[in-house]
């Protein structure tokens, strides 16, 4: 009888002990899978054009993802959005957030200041350089950190795309084709399924401005690159909750949120 109480109770408290390591070892992963880091540094310091960027940094690797917004400064749902992802922590890799891209221009609510709209400025190919201060520091870091994805939060006044005008209307426009597309596609379905009249639908565009951002991450290095346009009639709000489910959607897509 004695034998088989000790071996009940040695069975008890090897069980015991088998809870505590088993928890103990799901809350250490969980732990390292939480850790990250956050750093800021400024771009373009020692200039009128200097802004900042955030640098959120997981303990385990995985892909580098660029948030920007504010390129164009009367634009709010952009920055106002991308400056909420710079509070994100994530899983594994990197995510680097320039909320305000074209500073100067926030701070006045314009499209652009000086006469150069920051988002023609950068390269329309290989051979192409960059035509500003802030053009040429913001593409820096895409090469610097070897950006695996980048989106681009903008706005544009119309649902629709309007030919005559060059207006894309509320779009996600990607390139290349592979992994963008698929991704663009389920954001873009993900939206219309809740959108109920039809005109306000996003449309699903290939190909962004030459000169963008998006654009010439994606043709001179290789980035998976997005623009995405919401439309300034709608709801302030609502304009930046599109913005970020894009922005979330994307991160969900390569696990890392």
């Amino acid at each position: 009888m004695q034998n088989v109480r000790t071996k009940v109770s040695n069975f008890i408290f090897m069980f015991i002990v088998g809870v505590f390591v088993f928890s103990a070892v799901f809350a250490f992963s969980d732990s390292v899978q939480a850790a990250t880091s956050t750093k800021t540094k400024t771009i373009a310091a020692g200039t009128k054009y200097a802004t900042k960027l955030y640098i959120i940094k997981s303990s385990n690797p995985g892909p580098v993802v660029m948030i920007v917004g504010g390129v164009h400064g009367n634009e709010p749902a952009g920055y106002k959005a991308a400056a909420k992802v710079k509070n994100y922590s994530i899983k594994k890799g990197t995510l680097l957030i320039i909320p305000q891209a074209n500073k100067r221009a926030v701070a006045a609510h314009k499209r652009s200041i000086g006469g150069n709209d920051l988002n023609r400025d950068f390269p329309t190919s290989r051979y192409d350089k960059p035509d500003s201060t802030i053009s040429k520091a913001i593409f820096k870091v895409v090469k610097d950190y070897d950006v695996d994805w980048l989106m681009d939060m903008h706005e544009g006044v119309n649902y629709q795309k309007v030919r005559s005008s060059g207006s894309v209307g509320q779009s996600l426009i990607y390139y290349p084709d592979t992994q963008t597309k698929k991704i663009a596609s389920k954001i873009v379905r993900s939206f219309n399924k809740r959108i109920k009249t039809s005109y306000k639908d996003f449309s699903l565009l290939r190909h962004p401005v030459s000169g963008s951002l998006a654009s010439a991450s994606a043709k001179v290095l290789g980035v998976n690159s997005f623009i995405l346009e919401t439309c300034t009639r709608d709801s302030l709000s609502n304009r930046i909750n599109y913005q970020l489910k894009a922005a979330n959607m994307l991160l969900g897509h390569i696990n890392m949120k």
